[in-house]
C-alpha cells in the first residue's frame, strides 16, 4: 500500500486518505506509517452512536473515540 501512496504522491495527486476498516488507533498508526495524509472512521463513529442511548452517552463515547483516534495521528 505504501508503494501506491508513493506513486500517487509522485504523480502529483491529492494527499491520499484511507477509509475502510479504520476503527482503532492502531489502524490509524498503520495508515500513517504507509504515508497516507489521513484516516476516515465513519462506520466506527456510527457504531458508537448505535451502541449508546441518549445524547450525553453518545457524545461521551464519540468524544473519547475521536480523542483516541486523533492521538494516534501524532508522528
Amino acid at each position: 500500500a505504501s508503494s501506491v501512496v508513493a506513486a500517487l504522491r509522485a504523480a502529483g495527486a491529492a494527499p491520499a486518505l484511507l477509509g475502510f476498516g479504520i476503527a482503532q488507533p492502531s489502524h490509524v498508526r498503520a495508515a500513517r506509517a504507509m504515508g497516507v495524509a489521513g484516516a476516515i472512521s465513519g462506520s466506527a463513529v456510527v457504531s458508537r452512536i448505535g451502541a449508546h442511548d441518549g445524547p450525553p452517552a453518545r457524545r461521551e463515547a464519540i468524544t473519547t473515540f475521536v480523542r483516541e483516534m486523533k492521538g494516534a495521528t501524532a508522528r
